[in-house]
């Protein structure tokens, strides 16, 4: 029991690392996870999607530190009862998600790695096992090093989520899993999906014996069963799927101009900047100036530009095109961000806070 103890808090550990460290890396993109479960269809609890970013924070800090307080062996009661409420919680969100399809990625390792419904409950079920055994076996674990170099490993820990949090809102995430980082070419990603593969299945009955025999489609053709049918007739067909059909990478990315697609004419020019404003509505007096700055500038540069939002009533004057505001969120995390394509790669990305100068954008 004592080895088998010490290896689940070493796999437990590292596991809550990993998946909180990558959703420190984008709070914000968690935070969308948590307003949809906090949204109408889901959860309806209205107030708590106001509270969707600081409690993304405080999740993901949390599931890191709970990793490193658990491998280093400190704080098991806390440690534990912490981590055995959590998985409780969200082996239930997992089940629910599941069952009810009301939110198909739980957002368990944020945009990193991508789980189905039952996959996310399947883990969390495995996971549930491995805490209640270390809740089992917890007289086996004691703190690994001294107290002084448990604090600075803490403290260490502790700085490091602050500062990737910080980095994932005020600027653009360390490291961006999503299909429009920098370097990701926009019309593979619409092209990389794939189609489902499946097989009908037919249950024949014989007439004179009323034997039944099951066959795929193919086995039925080349069979020629199908000619027979004096003493052969299909009592019930079905679909066995091979493999699953795979969405592309980027499935949502459609620009709508004055009522016309203007996705591939983007797409195919040498070098555009995308301004993405996914809260139109929620702008402040500063953040429409800088926006009304920066096209001012290309313009006047006669950079081609573009500008993005699910709502134009509130941009206007300003001539914007129409995208679906999970794609804008997608794209960027900021109010106001910016994206340089050239011939639908993507070359650059800033948010608000990182606006580059027109001498900047024409050098790219």
């Amino acid at each position: 029991m004592k080895f088998i103890s010490q290896f689940f808090r070493i796999l437990v550990g590292i596991i809550f690392i990993i998946s909180g460290f990558v959703k420190t890396i984008d709070p914000i993109g968690f935070s969308y996870k948590l307003e949809e479960y906090f949204g109408e269809s889901v959860f309806n609890i209205h107030f708590l999607q106001n509270l969707a970013l600081p409690l993304s924070i405080f999740f993901v800090i949390l599931e890191v530190m709970l990793g490193v307080f658990l491998l280093i062996g400190i704080w098991k009661k806390f440690t534990l009862s912490f981590l055995l409420f959590l998985i409780i919680f969200f082996t239930f969100l997992t089940f629910y998600s599941a069952y009810f399809n009301k939110v198909t990625d739980c957002g368990c390792f944020g945009d990193a790695i991508k789980l189905s419904p039952w996959t996310s409950f399947g883990k969390d079920i495995i996971l549930l096992l491995l805490i209640v055994i270390l809740v089992y076996g917890s007289k086996y674990i004691h703190p690994v090093f001294t107290l002084k170099i448990n604090w600075i490993i803490i403290g260490i820990s502790f700085m490091i989520c602050i500062w990737t949090v910080y980095q994932g809102i005020a600027h653009q995430p360390i490291i961006d899993f999503r299909p429009y980082a920098v370097g990701k070419n926009i019309k593979e990603g619409m092209n990389d999906g794939e189609l489902e593969k499946s097989l009908i299945i037919y249950t024949l009955r014989n007439l004179n014996t009323h034997k039944e025999k099951r066959m795929n489609s193919d086995e039925y053709i080349n069979s020629g069963i199908w000619k027979d049918t004096l003493n052969w007739k299909i009592n019930d067909t079905s679909v066995k799927i091979l493999k699953e059909a795979k969405l592309p990478s980027v499935h949502d990315f459609s620009i709508e101009c004055l009522g016309e697609d203007k996705t591939e004419n983007v797409l195919d020019q040498d070098k555009i900047v995308v301004i993405t404003v996914p809260f139109a509505k929620k702008l402040s007096i500063i953040e429409r100036a800088k926006l009304r700055k920066i096209t001012f500038q290309l313009k006047e540069k006669k950079l081609k530009f573009v500008i993005l939002t699910n709502d134009p009533t509130y941009l206007s004057p300003m001539a914007t095109c129409i995208m679906d505001q999970t794609t804008l969120k997608t794209i960027s995390r900021s109010f106001i961000g910016i994206m340089i394509l050239k011939k639908g790669v993507v070359v650059a990305k800033f948010n608000i806070n990182d606006f580059p100068t027109i001498q900047e954008i024409k050098e790219l």
